[in-house]
């Protein structure tokens, strides 16, 4: 072969890997939503964070990238405080006040066609209230 013809097929091979890299592993297809822990307790300390990530369509999270999303408590707004919010990477953490009830969070991601609705319980801290 020619070095003509060397250098064409690696510059197809190039295209052709940089094609399907950008199509299968950094296209974002879905919206993760992320809770953790999955609920809370009426004890004034504890955290709960709301996470968005941008899935691939190999279903894992997609890196170096981060996808916007909008918080807004709906329902329990009274019960919990917004420790943390930042749009921009989709994260919003809670933080518990001391009493119990359910908060309503409905998170709409950028990419996304529809909105989630979290639902986060508060449950009463029996080793606070055994004291």
């Amino acid at each position: 072969m020619r070095r003509k013809e060397i250098i064409l097929i690696i510059i197809l091979i190039t295209l052709i890997t940089g094609f399907f890299a950008y199509t299968y592993l950094f296209k974002i297809y879905e919206v993760e939503i992320i809770v953790t822990p999955k609920e809370l307790y009426a004890d004034n300390q504890s955290n709960i964070t709301i996470q968005t990530y941008p899935i691939n369509s190999f279903g894992k999270r997609i890196l170096f990238r981060t996808i916007s999303a909008k918080f807004e408590i709906t329902e329990g707004k009274e019960l919990v405080l917004i420790k943390k919010l930042d749009i921009k990477k989709g994260l919003m953490v809670l933080k518990a006040k001391d009493k119990t009830g359910s908060v309503n969070v409905l998170v709409t991601p950028e990419k996304s066609l529809m909105p989630s609705l979290i639902q986060i319980h508060i449950v009463p801290n029996y080793a606070m209230s055994k004291r």
